[in-house]
């Protein structure tokens, strides 16, 4: 009797949260209709395993070394630790890390380049009684705050602006 009662309550709870939208973190939905087939990285620095595992993560990209019908690179990388508060003896409470990602797209058929940025911001709370565990917790929210970047910039691609094929320079109007 128990077991089928805690059964029925999971149930119960699996469906719920099934019916609100609830998805498992990392099992995003997939990219839209994306207006190239083939991706270059470059100068992509400390963010290059985060993008190449979003980006495998569709499939329906192919990256490559060489030519290819669209090019992605960093401009601008950067990490930020500010004091975020502060107690009454002065010494720190908590940080706001921030990370900046400006980076641009450029397609063959497009004549500039499209800029993209995105911002990470995640709190850190900081006691001088556990140095070490939040060493490794900021080392940990770094590495987060660039997945969450690269995952980002990926979706961002899929909001780009199809190509439109230019007009003749002698084409007639005709209303």
């Amino acid at each position: 009797m128990k077991r089928t009662l805690h059964c029925a309550v999971l149930a119960v709870g699996i469906s719920l949260l099934a019916g609100c939208g609830f998805h498992l973190r990392g099992m995003s939905a997939p990219l839209g209709p994306l207006s190239f087939s083939s991706l270059n990285l470059q100068n992509t620095g400390s963010l290059d395993e985060a993008l190449r595992a979003a980006l495998q993560r569709d499939g329906r990209l192919t990256l490559q070394t060489g030519t290819a019908q669209a090019t992605l690179r960093v401009e601008d990388e950067e990490s930020r630790k500010d004091i975020l508060t502060i107690n009454r003896g002065g010494k720190v409470n908590e940080y706001l890390l921030i990370y900046r990602v400006n980076a641009t797209v450029q397609r063959l058929t497009d004549s500039a380049p499209v800029p993209m940025s995105v911002v990470v911001r995640r709190e850190m709370s900081y006691s001088d009684a556990a140095v070490l565990g939040k060493e490794r917790e900021e080392a940990l929210l770094w590495a987060d705050m660039r997945r969450d970047a690269a995952e980002q910039l990926v979706r961002r691609l899929s909001y780009l602006p199809a190509v439109t094929p230019a007009k003749p320079a002698n084409a007639s109007t005709q209303p």
